[in-house]
């Protein structure tokens, strides 16, 4: 069995701005192995972090972008602006 470490692995990503300072290729994704396994971006200038969301946070943001979809269908506000004559 190899070694692993339990210590938090550390990628820098190439080509990220950071979304608080806007930075360039100062975005590492830190992997946590134990106690409970993370990962998470964080910015080496500014200090910013963003945890990646779990799958029921995607889901609910997808159906509420769904919904306001089909609210604008129906009412036929669908981002067209029309100016009267």
């Amino acid at each position: 069995m190899r070694y692993q470490s339990n210590r938090p692995k550390r990628q820098f990503l190439a080509g990220v701005r950071c979304p608080k300072c806007q930075a360039l290729d100062a975005i590492v994704q830190v992997n946590i192995v134990t106690p409970v396994p993370d990962e998470y971006i964080e910015c080496t200038q500014c200090g910013h972090s963003e945890h990646r969301p779990d799958s029921d946070e995607i889901s609910a943001k997808n159906h509420l972008e769904d919904q306001l979809i089909r609210d604008a269908t129906i009412t036929g506000t669908s981002g067209t602006v029309k100016f009267k004559n």
